[in-house]
């Protein structure tokens, strides 16, 4: 491992020890730096600030490591794998979506929505969906996963991954068959048809 890359673990091991104890929203990069045995130069030198910092972690702990490669036919298998590293890493990761202001939320929403994207891609090899309805289809799977884990995170995650990760695979799977009956142009109408009604 390179001396850079050991430096930066060192950092985010130094936060992890911190939120054990104290709000993220309360942590300076001077409690990290101290928690290290570094200077600040030195922690800006690898991170702008404490959420690139943060957003290093979620990236490299859990969307690179789990979540790089995925599609629709492993996604079970890797969003337990996902859930069982944060539940190993419990108070770290209730404390940072808790008291980041939401600022975790929608950097995952917008990493899950370009995993998404490229999921959909796969499956939709021949182009079928257009650009912008694939844009929406990818951002509604992400508001509606991350929106579980965020939920599943804020209550202490109490049930095992296993059983939310089922949970949130039938509704993938249905959500899944709606998206495309989404854009279809009979389902359109039919819509249309009933807003028109109302």
């Amino acid at each position: 491992m390179a001396e850079s890359e050991i430096t930066k673990r060192a950092i985010a091991d130094s936060l992890k020890e911190l939120t054990k104890t104290k709000p993220f929203d309360k942590i300076s990069v001077k409690d990290i730096s101290e928690k290290c045995g570094i200077n600040r130069q030195t922690f800006y030198y690898h991170f702008i600030d404490k959420f690139d910092l943060l957003e290093w972690i979620y990236q490299t702990e859990l969307f690179d490591k789990y979540m790089a490669d995925v599609d629709f036919t492993i996604w079970y298998d890797r969003i337990i794998l996902v859930l069982e590293a944060m539940k190993e890493e419990k108070s770290f990761y209730v404390n940072t979506v808790n008291h980041t202001e939401n600022y975790i939320q929608r950097y995952m929403v917008e990493q899950a929505q370009v995993l998404f994207q490229k999921a959909i891609d796969k499956l939709d090899e021949h182009r079928k969906v257009d650009e912008t309805q694939r844009r929406f289809i990818a951002k509604f799977f992400a508001y509606g996963a991350c929106g579980m884990i965020f939920e599943w995170v804020s209550n202490g995650m109490e049930q095992e991954p296993q059983i939310v990760a089922a949970h949130m695979m039938k509704m993938l799977i249905t959500c899944e068959s709606a998206a495309y009956l989404y854009v279809t142009e009979d389902v359109i109408e039919g819509n249309e048809k009933k807003i028109d009604q109302v």
